[in-house]
């Protein structure tokens, strides 16, 4: 029973976020939604590569450091190579009186000036190798970072690169996604099922014009103008025909008038020929 309504809330829950995501991603389809999620990647991309860059500067600054440590060092070994060959000069000078003083070398070797000098080049050998080890630590630690830095100024350069891309990207996603809903919107007019409504509202007004003309068909056959209309047309024709008379009889009046003239005594003629004697 449990399991059952386990699994009828998470169906809910799964339907929920799916129709969820299913209207993030039609809103995404917007290209202003587009271009402001470009924005926020760039944005964020820019921030990494600024905290980067601050990264490699404190590494960059931490070599600094200890090449300035390298190069103390390097001054206190000097110095103390110094001492070490002064502690040396001194023993032998000290060495060299009490043997002239009739002191034999063990004597030599517990006499107080002798000890100490030794003592002073001891410790000054015992600083010398620390400070010597401490070099080459730090001296290889500089190689090591200064290798990181080098890779990841690389790295720097290759996210300036995905940075340039996605730059570019965000345009032609931009510009993909407004010409593919220009695209869909001419073809939705091509195929009728534009929201404009032009074609439908052409159509009425087409079927509007031929209804007007079919009701003033009716009207005058019932009114009677159909044969008035007849009677107009009759009286056009025959002034239309009088007129043309007219005008013949002025351009052909008198070649007519002649014709019959010649046409009467040929006529008499033929009539006169065509008696047979009685």
């Amino acid at each position: 029973m449990a399991n059952g309504f386990t699994r009828f809330f998470k169906a809910i829950w799964y339907t929920l976020t799916g129709r969820a995501h299913e209207s993030a991603d039609r809103m995404m389809e917007n290209p202003e939604a587009v271009r402001g999620a470009y924005e926020d990647i760039i944005k964020d991309k820019k921030g990494n590569i600024q905290r980067y860059k601050a990264a490699i500067g404190q590494l960059i600054a931490l070599v600094e450091q200890k090449k300035s440590t390298v190069q103390s060092l390097t001054d206190e070994v000097d110095r103390l190579e110094e001492l070490k060959s002064g502690a040396i000069a001194k023993a032998q000078q000290t060495a060299a009186a009490l043997q002239g003083e009739g002191l034999a070398q063990e004597e030599i070797k517990q006499h107080a000036e002798y000890t100490r000098c030794v003592t002073a080049y001891q410790d000054f050998n015992s600083n010398l190798t620390e400070k010597t080890g401490r070099i080459t630590e730090l001296e290889n630690e500089i190689e090591g970072a200064q290798a990181d830095i080098e890779s990841h100024k690389l790295q720097i350069t290759s996210l300036h690169r995905d940075l340039d891309k996605i730059k570019s990207e965000q345009s032609e996603a931009v510009a993909d996604l407004i010409t593919a809903r220009e695209q869909e919107e001419i073809a939705d007019m091509l195929s009728g099922i534009s929201m404009d409504g032009t074609s439908a509202e052409l159509t009425r007004m087409r079927e509007i014009r031929e209804k007007a003309k079919a009701r003033s068909t009716v009207a005058q056959e019932l009114a009677g103008t159909d044969s008035k209309s007849e009677e107009e047309e009759f009286l056009t024709a025959a002034r239309s025909s009088a007129t043309n008379d007219e005008f013949d009889a002025l351009i052909f009046g008198a070649q007519q008038t002649d014709t019959q003239t010649k046409a009467e005594p040929d006529k008499a003629k033929s009539d006169s020929d065509s008696e047979l004697p009685i």
